[in-house]
């Protein structure tokens, strides 16, 4: 399994063989940090065009930011959210100005989903993971995008098979991480619905 939670950064895990994958050192499962593109900008980890700092919340919120900067966007939904206050704009706000429909923002959304399948084309041709599972704060946002994140991700990589591996929502959505650090507190005899 290949879970990714996409919120303020993007964060992987890995589970082979029913256990967490954690590397010879521990430090396994970095896959915010993949670089999709050596000469993007740079992240704050110092490297290049990792998906964390293309498709992270805060990511598509500098890049509707960016849009509405170079003047394509005073009719937009965003130019009224944040009157006009710019550096204001964000993911959250981006996802609500999509749902009213507002250009500008699908335009967001749809790099954003390019970027992600890119992302996760590398993963499964890498990993070929049974299942791909995305939490977090942006997973909510993305989930009506799961099937063309999907098809995309298909034409993102080599696997001829990729169709074949689902994408799904977290269970506990921008949860997930509260429950699954509360998960490793609680007994072992405890079962999580």
């Amino acid at each position: 399994m290949f879970y990714a939670t996409i919120g303020t950064g993007i964060g992987t895990g890995l589970i082979f063989d029913g256990a967490l994958y954690h590397g010879r050192t521990g430090a396994a499962g970095e896959g915010g940090h993949m670089s999709i593109d050596y000469r993007g900008p740079q992240c704050g980890c110092g490297k290049h065009g990792c998906i964390e700092t293309l498709a992270s919340g805060p990511a598509i919120g500098k890049r509707a930011q960016e849009k509405l900067a170079t003047g394509g966007g005073r009719d937009s939904v965003l130019w009224e959210m944040s009157g006009g206050k710019l550096q204001t704009v964000s993911s959250e706000m981006v996802g609500r100005a999509d749902a009213a429909g507002d250009r500008l923002a699908r335009e967001v959304l749809s790099e954003t989903i390019s970027l992600l399948s890119v992302w996760l084309g590398n993963i499964i041709d890498l990993l070929e993971p049974d299942v791909i599972i995305v939490g977090g704060g942006g997973a909510a946002m993305l989930k009506p995008f799961f099937p063309e994140i999907q098809e995309k991700t298909s034409r993102s990589c080599v696997n001829s098979r990729a169709l074949e591996i689902p994408l799904l929502p977290a269970c506990y959505g921008a949860d997930s991480g509260i429950a699954g650090g509360a998960a490793l507190c609680a007994p072992s005899s405890l079962v999580w619905n």
